[in-house]
């Protein structure tokens, strides 16, 4: 009897440290994905904030490059009529 009963102690002890120990490799894998997430998002979040100013930047040339396209095409035309 107190054999059986020492058998089952060491399953139960066993099967708690298993436990524990499983607990704790989760708890850092965990720990880790989050740290790896929140430093995608951080480098994502400067993405787009570069990408929101090369977008402006573009239309700042765009507006500046029609500009001197009415203004090139304007001397042009009286030129012609001089």
């Amino acid at each position: 009897m107190l054999f059986v009963a020492a058998i089952i102690a060491s399953a139960v002890l066993g099967g708690a440290i298993t436990a524990s120990l499983l607990v704790k490799r989760w708890k850092n894998i965990v720990d880790d994905t989050k740290r790896d997430l929140e430093t995608m998002t951080e480098t994502y979040r400067q993405h787009e904030q570069e990408n929101k100013e090369l977008r402006q930047k573009n239309a700042d040339l765009q507006y500046e490059l029609n500009s001197v396209k009415k203004d090139l095409a304007y001397e042009r035309s009286r030129g012609q009529t001089e």
